[in-house]
């Protein structure tokens, strides 16, 4: 007030009368106002310096805070588009793992260059390393050509959406057919030339920005120079997967002239990692679709040909079958036409021997009984009628059988034992077909105990899943050679003289017929015992009804 009165009212002291009573009004003790005086000429001029010159330190002060303030501005924003490009980077990243193809996938990777919504530049172009390593090959350029291409560009961007957006919907842009497109494609870089770009960004840590002229211009090859035309810089991004290099891509902003912004080289990087896996896993994916194609063809070509090994293996088989019926119904024709021959001699004598006609025509008789039973056993085996099956009791068809062999057992010394489980589940058969088996391998026992022995039947279920009856059938006779129990399920192979050798084929056909499984376990001079694995009734339902 002293300062105010000094300078502006009359150049006098504040009068003291009237600063007491103001004081006075406004309530201000009187020991507070006491010690306050009127101030000389000198103490306001200093008094008004000082007040200048804290003015001067608050205006200085407050610009120092306003350009702060702006500078945190411009970096919050900056953030806030590197923020919105990471963002944009990791929503882009989870589309190029979607099942795109590769040319698919590089437009995507393109357009998000070129996309206002993306890095914003006008030109990009995508070069790939051929399989040998030896050339890095145009794939793919997006961008206009011309100024006037960059302009009419622009103003289809104002209306084109967010980018991401439009690829989340699935809709992947259009492939280009612009000049850049064909000319890139057309471009082609030996490996060996690694000081020259876009070679040398192979080579690179990462994005990299190119100078392509002036003093300080880096070596860029011809033919991307004359695509680049008058361009100052150009960003070289290498792309690299696994510590490998796979391709390079170059982006520029020829018509706007744009400066490139050094601080997006941290997001480029991430870019082109993105890329790179993305180009890598299409690639793979590819070369996986061509192995799958050329596996199925391979496929197809092998069941051609197992289809063409299953009818020769079945010629071959008819052929053998062919010559084991031949084998095996020449010798008793041949005996037939020689004792009819002897017969026709006896009967033209004036006095034929009834006792010697007899002899003839009872051997006659036995071929033709023998031809009968083999051509029997031949139907047997080689049937292909349908398996009809029913459930029964595994005990009581053993016991049939049994008892039906039992005199003949007996008559040549051999003792049969039966070991039967108290609870058996029920197996489903063909009745007629399990009992010629069963009997074709006690026959086949008996026939290895000539001087009598010992032969042990059993019957008791499996545990586990199988659901499996266990039968056997052990003898004490002369046992089998390996190299006969290797042969031994063979059509018309056999050890038995007058036998026919399809005895034990047709066991082994009507027990995989059955779902079955057969085990022989011999040695020499120590016995057989032959084991038949047959599913219960249940798991035999279970497995017919299981597709093939």
């Amino acid at each position: 007030n002293g300062c105010t009165s000094r300078l502006l009212d009359d150049g006098t002291p504040f009068p003291a009368e009237k600063f007491r009573r103001s004081a006075a009004e406004l309530g201000i003790p009187p020991d507070l106002t006491g010690p306050i005086r009127p101030l000389s000429a000198g103490e306001v001029r200093r008094t008004l310096e000082l007040l200048v010159a804290m003015a001067n330190l608050i205006a200085e002060t407050s610009a120092e805070n306003l350009r702060t303030l702006q500078q945190v501005d411009r970096a919050t924003r900056q953030i806030k588009r590197q923020n919105d490009k990471l963002i944009a980077l990791y929503e882009l990243n989870q589309l190029l793992q979607s099942p795109l193809s590769l040319e698919e996938k590089l437009l995507v990777i393109l357009t998000s260059l070129t996309s206002v919504q993306g890095f914003g530049f006008q030109r990009a172009m995508l070069f790939l390393l051929n399989e040998e390593m030896t050339f890095l090959e145009g794939r793919m350029g997006v961008g206009p050509s011309t100024a006037e291409e960059a302009q009419a560009a622009r103003r289809e961007r104002r209306g084109e959406g967010d980018l991401l957006d439009r690829l989340r919907r699935g809709e992947v842009p259009a492939r280009p057919l612009s000049d850049l497109d064909e000319r890139t494609r057309g471009l082609r870089f030996s490996t060996r030339d690694k000081g020259v770009f876009p070679v040398a960004a192979l080579f690179s840590k990462g994005p990299r920005v190119v100078r392509s002229r002036g003093e300080r211009a880096d070596a860029v090859d011809p033919g991307l120079r004359r695509i680049l035309g008058n361009v100052g810089t150009f960003v070289a991004i290498p792309l690299v997967e696994n510590e490998t290099p796979i391709g390079v891509i170059v982006a520029d902003m020829r018509f706007s002239r744009r400066r490139i912004d050094e601080d997006a080289l941290q997001i480029l990087s991430i870019f082109s990692n993105q890329a790179a896996t993305a180009v890598s896993n299409s690639k793979l994916y590819s070369i996986l679709q061509e192995k799958i194609f050329q596996l199925a063809e391979s496929n197809r070509q092998l069941q051609k040909a197992h289809k063409r090994l299953m009818q020769m293996e079945r010629f071959s088989i008819l052929g053998s079958v062919a010559a084991g019926v031949a084998h095996e119904i020449k010798n008793p024709l041949n005996a037939i036409v020689i004792y009819l021959e002897l017969l026709k001699g006896e009967v033209g004598k004036e006095r034929p021997e009834k006792e010697k006609i007899r002899d003839k025509l009872r051997v006659v008789e036995e071929e033709i009984a023998r031809l009968s039973d083999l051509a029997s056993e031949f139907l047997s085996y080689s049937t292909t009628a349908p398996l009809e099956t029913h459930p029964i009791d595994l005990r009581i068809l053993l016991n049939q059988v049994i008892r039906f062999i039992r005199y003949q057992a007996k008559e040549q010394g051999v003792t049969i034992q039966k070991n039967f489980a108290a609870e058996l589940p029920e197996i489903a058969v063909n009745h007629k077909q399990m009992k010629q088996v069963f009997l074709n391998i006690i026959l086949n026992a008996l026939e290895a105990m000539p001087r009598g022995g010992r032969l042990t039947v059993s019957a008791a279920a499996e545990g586990g899943e199988a659901g499996r009856v266990r039968v056997a059938f052990a003898d004490t006779g002369v046992g089998i050679s390996e190299e006969v129990k290797a042969r031994m399920f063979e059509p018309f192979y056999t050890t038995r003289k007058g036998g026919s050798g399809l005895g034990l084929s047709f066991v082994d056909k009507v027990i995989r017929d059955h779902q079955g499984e057969i085990q022989v376990q011999s040695a020499r001079g120590k016995g057989t015992t032959v084991l038949l694995f047959l599913p219960a009734a249940g798991a035999a339902r279970s497995a017919e009804g299981r597709p093939a």
